[in-house]
């Protein structure tokens, strides 16, 4: 039990001293990883199971889109407001039906959006200093 909360502990510092783009990273990963599971327990005929991951999944793309600011990123910003908005809708629409073609949608738009996170180059560092912003994000898988 000791070791477990070493871990949460750690997983918890890790999150609050992450910067903003290492956070949207941590966000999209535990998206993927919801979505997934919710395909697994959709075909595995356990409805409550698939439901509950697909819940947490609406919750982070709820929580990309509360911190998105479209008004300083411009059209990007813009666009990811509507394609946040497009997988929240997806998501909901896919738990109504338990179809998991609609949830594989969403983990492409993702896995897309992830890997232009992952290739951009880190503008951010030289305008805070390298600091980043902490913020505590509920990532639990």
């Amino acid at each position: 039990m000791q070791q477990q909360s070493r871990y949460t502990a750690y997983k918890n510092t890790s999150v609050q001293t992450a910067d903003q783009r290492t956070l949207i990273l941590m966000l999209y990963d535990g998206l993927l990883r919801f979505l997934q599971k919710s395909i697994v327990k959709m075909e595995a005929r356990e409805i409550e199971a698939a439901h509950n991951y697909l819940v947490r999944s609406r919750e982070i793309v709820a929580e990309l889109l509360a911190t998105l600011r479209p008004e300083k990123a411009g059209d990007i910003g813009n666009n990811l407001k509507r394609l946040y908005v497009y997988a929240f809708n997806k998501i909901v629409e896919a738990n109504l039906r338990k179809d998991p073609e609609m949830v594989r949608e969403v983990i492409k738009i993702v896995s897309t959006l992830r890997e232009g996170w992952v290739n951009m180059k880190p503008a951010g560092a030289k305008e805070d200093g390298g600091r980043g912003e902490a913020r505590h994000v509920n990532v639990r898988g």
